[in-house]
């Protein structure tokens, strides 16, 4: 294994435990003593592991190789989840297989909570804090070790001038992080001022921010104001922001280009997330209208809002979305399937993807009538590399497989079809609340250890783009076809 991966790892969880500094501070101020020995405890473990990881890999090499990069993001989720639920473990909220399902869900921003009724308000930011560095994670994954890996398939087409696909170095790592870092901290301050106007305090407009920008959505508080416009108005602009390309976002202030900006916002894959958003929130609507479940108006906000909440896979619904028909339930699964935009914090197929997809199709059935044509795919005015077209359809096809197969699985613990691919999906598309559409909290706890564990795979395999934990298999599996026994 590469030194490089355990002083990965250490700096990791040496950031991890400066997070939990944040709840831990808040405990002492709140003067919850119980809820300070907790995050205590969970610091100086972290903290200890942190540095005799980092320790034991003294002077790393420079650079990671794609096999040790594919370790690398396979390893970093389950480590860093496991003890980011060390405090939900401590606290007695949560037995130990059930903490580390929530730490998983929160850090890969799925939102889904195994807890029913959370009332401690520093665990409660801690449980925000971990979806808001998941989704920090994901950017600097996606600014340095997944392009070198997989090539993201199709995000360095639509970021030409971005990322490099060469090898992850040390050096690399440190200015995109601290780069993203800053950005990430501006997005989420100023969704802070904008939830602080729409009339939340301090700590719900933060914890807002957090799980938002991230596109976790889990939070635990009565003031879920769906009924405020500005609340709502609010909400929407922060999942849009989030489901862009949130990459070219950072370029632009990178390289003072601010002028790039106007290519997210002007681009056609953002037009068609903007136009799923508007049309399925319409659809979704007036369906509710017609069902008399709103008044015209209140139907309206619950469609936009809700589907503007999938569409970015932040999947946070109002407890009514769980008694509307399986037609509006529907809906959300088809948007938080498609996703957000490339290179976002959203998770799904992406938006990109399925456009080229579309257009392979289109071109096929073109080639089909006129056998000699040459034909050549644009998107935006530049032509989409074949290699990129082919990653694509290679990808689709392990994505359905994998829901298929997991789905297979899921089923065996006793539950419908219907059951287990809401499950399947939500954990592969990075959107929780799913799993409630036509499945209680009881029945989900009620699941056997080996399908809990299987969930947090599909979890964080949602996040590695697949293709990484296929390379981590052929890769040990050379290793050990070349190994002298």
């Amino acid at each position: 294994m590469d030194k490089l991966i355990p002083y990965l790892m250490g700096r990791a969880l040496l950031l991890c435990s400066a997070c939990m500094a944040v709840p831990f501070a808040y405990s002492i101020y709140l003067h919850h003593n119980f809820m300070t020995g907790v995050f205590g405890q969970s610091i100086c473990i972290t903290l200890l592991i942190a540095i005799l990881l980092i320790k034991k890999s003294s002077n790393p090499p420079e650079s990671l190789s794609v096999y040790g990069g594919a370790i690398f993001l396979c390893a970093i989720w389950v480590t860093i989840a496991f003890f980011g639920g060390l405090p939900y473990y401590f606290s007695h909220y949560l037995g130990p297989i059930d903490a580390f399902v929530e730490s998983v869900s929160g850090f890969t921003t799925t939102g889904y909570t195994n807890i029913l009724s959370l009332q401690d308000p520093a665990l409660i930011l801690w449980r925000s804090m971990t979806q808001w560095m998941g989704g920090g994670m994901i950017l600097m994954f996606i600014a340095t070790v997944l392009p070198a890996i997989t090539g993201m398939f199709g995000i360095s087409f639509a970021m030409p001038v971005a990322l490099k696909t060469g090898v992850v170095t040390i050096n690399r790592l440190r200015k995109n992080t601290r780069r993203l870092s800053i950005l990430y901290a501006i997005l989420t301050i100023i969704g802070v001022f904008f939830f602080s106007i729409a009339g939340l305090g301090t700590y719900d407009a933060i914890n807002f921010a957090m799980v938002t920008i991230s596109t976790g959505g889990c939070y635990f508080s009565d003031a879920y104001l769906y009924n405020n416009v500005w609340f709502a108005s609010a909400a929407i602009v922060g999942l849009i922001a989030a489901g862009g390309n949130v990459i070219i976002y950072w370029q632009a202030i990178k390289r003072r280009q601010y002028s790039m900006l106007k290519k997210t916002i002007r681009n056609t894959e953002f037009h068609i997330f903007v136009l799923i958003i508007l049309v399925i929130g319409l659809i979704c609507g007036l369906h509710l209208y017609h069902n008399n479940y709103y008044n015209l108006s209140d139907s309206l906000l619950y469609g936009f809002f809700s589907v503007a909440l999938y569409a970015g896979t932040t999947g946070a619904p109002p407890f009514e979305v769980l008694t509307w028909t399986d037609f509006d339930k529907m809906l959300l699964i088809v948007v938080a399937s498609i996703g957000g935009c490339i290179g976002s914090l959203a998770g799904g197929f992406k938006i990109l993807r399925l456009m080229i997809l579309f257009k392979s199709c289109a071109n096929e059935m073109t080639r089909t009538i006129h056998p000699d044509i040459i034909m050549t795919m644009k998107i935006d005015g530049e032509i989409v590399p074949s290699k990129v077209i082919n990653r694509i359809l290679g990808f689709f096809f392990i994505v359905f497989i994998t829901i298929a197969i997991s789905i297979l699985v899921i089923s065996a613990a006793g539950l419908d079809m219907q059951q287990s691919m809401d499950i399947a999906i939500a954990c592969i598309t990075s959107t929780g609340p799913i799993m409630l559409f036509h499945t209680s909290h009881s029945e989900i706890l009620a699941l056997p250890v080996i399908v809990k564990l299987f969930c947090c795979f599909l979890m964080v395999l949602g996040k590695l783009d697949i293709f990484a934990f296929l390379i981590l298999i052929f890769g040990s599996r050379q290793q050990l076809l070349h190994k002298h026994w």
